[in-house]
């Protein structure tokens, strides 16, 4: 039986204006409609297809109140331009036909996909260069570490620190092309005649240990380093002295950065 309810739940206006309605559903529909004008004026469809709804029906038609109702293959748009409908009535009812609202569902699924796919392709690219940044770098810093012939002789007289230094006590820079320093240590204040050297790297680890380095005529502590051995970086050096019991005992720092 048709009525508001039947007409809401089985969404006979939608069907009616695709064409989806059998012979005897369109029929009872404009019945429907043109028995209950009130219910006919509140439709959310075009002002013309509500006159024509309106209209008594013409004897012989298919369906009993129109000259044709269209099949599931015919939208009844179709039939309305032969009236005199036009795109403005559409636009001005606010209603989609068909499937418009699947076929915007599908714009915007579309659109959506698109718009992810450019923000992971953006993201992408910018992995891609932070990885690329980082490789060069890296092989930079291995072309920076790799010992490498020294080029000349620098020659550096230092004072030993009592504390251990928080700067450097030496500062070079990075030496292009690689030097040998010879680094003379003063040890005339100190009594000790044999001492260890701990060479640490101050953002990495241990580099080695010289032990029992006697001191030179002139009381001094001779070590000759190839800049290029130890890569960019600040080296930590400790001196220890050995007593006459063997034993070590700290006496002195030196801090020397080459980058």
């Amino acid at each position: 039986m048709m009525d508001h309810r039947y007409i809401d739940n089985e969404h006979i206006v939608d069907r009616y204006l695709s064409g989806d309605l059998t012979v005897r559903e369109a029929r009872e529909f404009e019945k429907y409609c043109l028995e209950h004008p009130d219910f006919l004026n509140q439709l959310p469809i075009p002002v013309r297809l509500k006159a024509r709804l309106a209209r008594q029906p013409v004897e012989g038609s298919e369906t009993g109140m129109f000259k044709a109702i269209p099949s599931s293959a015919t939208h009844v748009a179709v039939a309305v331009a032969d009236e005199g409908f036009d795109a403005d009535d559409d636009r001005s009812s606010g209603l989609s036909y068909g499937s418009g609202g699947v076929s915007r569902a599908i714009m915007f699924g579309l659109l959506f996909a698109l718009l992810a796919a450019i923000g992971g392709m953006v993201a992408y690219g910018l992995h891609a260069s932070s990885l690329s940044e980082q490789l060069r770098q890296a092989q930079r810093n291995a072309r920076a570490a790799q010992m490498q012939a020294p080029a000349g002789v620098q020659t550096h007289r230092l004072q030993l620190t009592r504390q251990r230094p928080e700067r450097p006590t030496l500062s070079l820079g990075w030496l292009t092309p690689p030097q040998l320093l010879e680094l003379h240590i003063d040890a005339k204040e100190h009594k000790q005649n044999a001492f260890q050297i701990t060479i640490d790297k101050i953002d990495g680890g241990r580099i080695m240990q010289i032990r029992r380095i006697a001191k030179d005529s002139n009381r001094e502590l001779r070590l000759s380093l190839n800049s290029s051995a130890f890569g960019p970086g600040e080296l930590l050096l400790k001196f220890d002295g050995y007593n006459w019991r063997g034993q070590t005992e700290e006496v002195g720092w030196v801090r020397l950065e080459l980058k």
